[in-house]
């Protein structure tokens, strides 16, 4: 337990971020599997166009529970009696979307209908009166927007050594909003790092010191003897860029770790699938395996990247997983070219004459590979569960004269360092 000690020219918010989003909601997709290549003229054409992407495109039918065919039943003859050029029909097709998609188990899936915006996976999660939204993201230092007090981000000044802080945040380049924390805590027992999302190799090279220097600092700090273990929190992390995993877990390997395995479509058929491949990790150049204890720390907003990283980790040998149970998106997301599947465009309505730009009613951004861990359960949909269930609420975190509890990082320092 902690105490904080108010100062109004001090105290650190972050600002609240909602889940996964995208930064052009008609953005023209780069696909190969695109079925929709004539002028949609209505609304029937647009549902017909959308349903047979998810025919084709979508990773998840082999574990999915929609009944996809029904919806078709349900679903055509009423967009059939929707007018493309009614404000208020147009409301009610994006009500239809989103009834139609609401069960989905991709829960990176997130539609756009004509700049409308439909993440099932987010709606579902803000039925679960146990998940706080938005409670441990470590966004960088800025007042929230609702004015909630957010607490990893004093980590540095209520855990860490006072002679050991290294602190980034990038506010200019590409990766805006992001933060890079590194520290020992215990004095000099345990080594921390957290970073607000996943762009640890473009922050690294592209030319942003201030995080490579944190980067440097963590990493050089793995071979220092006097300290007893490593703690990783990627607690309130939405994910990132792939190439990370081999940056960070790389780091902490000497031979490549099979973590898992992936497959996507070969065909236009729902359940036309690639053989399963392996997915492995490679050590990075000169890296040293680490057999100290490491704690994961992950919660109910460790999205994607988050989870595969937390979830490699695991499988080394002195690995403990504490928190909360992740949010359940393990398939990579890239483009449809890529992989013959995943995000696509559909209802195609026009064509710039001057610049050649095609433009589509909306666009349905889903997995391109659906992901299998080491022990064959598939755990899209469903999170990757913690060795150590600790649940975070306000009242049992923040608690009453400026004592804060972070009872998640407690126990991982009582792993690491008993």
């Amino acid at each position: 337990m902690k105490q904080f000690i108010y100062n109004s020219h001090k105290i650190i918010l972050v600002l609240a971020l909602s889940m996964v989003c995208f930064s052009s909601c008609k953005k023209e997709i780069n696909t190969v599997n695109q079925s929709g290549s004539t002028l949609t003229g209505n609304f029937s054409e647009v549902f017909n166009d959308f349903w047979n992407n998810m025919n084709n495109n979508y990773v998840f039918w082999s574990i999915d529970t929609t009944n996809w065919d029904n919806m078709y039943k349900i679903y055509n003859p009423l967009f059939s009696k929707l007018n493309l050029n009614d404000s208020d029909d147009e409301t009610t097709a994006q009500g239809y979307f989103k009834k139609i998609v609401d069960g989905l188990v991709d829960s990176h899936y997130t539609l756009f209908p004509d700049g409308g915006f439909i993440q099932p996976a987010h709606d579902r999660k803000l039925k679960n009166p146990l998940f706080i939204e938005n409670l441990f993201r470590t966004a960088p230092y800025f007042p929230s927007v609702d004015g909630k007090f957010y607490y990893t981000n004093l980590i540095d000044s209520l855990y860490l050594d006072s002679t050991s802080k290294h602190i980034a945040i990038d506010t200019v380049s590409s990766n805006k909003n992001f933060m890079i924390v590194s520290g020992t805590i215990s004095s000099g027992q345990v080594l921390y790092l957290s970073f607000s999302s996943f762009s640890l190799v473009s922050e690294y090279q592209g030319g942003f010191p201030k995080a490579k220097a944190v980067l440097d600092y963590f990493f050089s700090q793995l071979k220092n003897s006097s300290i007893k273990g490593l703690i990783i929190d990627v607690r309130g992390n939405g994910g990132g860029d792939l190439e990370d995993l081999n940056f960070l877990v790389g780091s902490l390997i000497s031979s490549p770790l099979h973590f898992g395995y992936t497959r996507s479509k070969n065909g236009n058929g729902r359940l036309d699938y690639t053989p399963w491949e392996d997915a492995i990790i490679t050590p990075t150049a000169g890296a040293v395996a680490y057999t100290k204890p490491i704690v994961i720390l992950a919660d109910g907003e460790s999205v994607s990247l988050s989870e595969i990283t937390t979830m490699s980790l695991k499988l080394l040998p002195n690995t403990t997983f504490v928190g909360d149970t992740t949010w359940g998106a393990n398939g990579p997301l890239t483009e449809n070219a890529v992989f013959n599947a995943g995000s696509f465009n559909f209802g195609k309505v026009g064509t710039d004459i001057a610049s050649g730009n095609v433009s589509y009613y909306g666009n349905a951004y889903t997995s391109s590979t659906m992901f299998k861990y080491i022990d064959n359960k598939i755990y899209e949909g469903k999170g990757f569960p913690p060795d150590f269930d600790i649940k975070i609420t306000p009242r049992n975190t923040f608690l009453a004269n400026n004592y804060v509890d972070d009872s998640q990082l407690d126990k991982a320092i009582s792993i690491v360092a008993p």
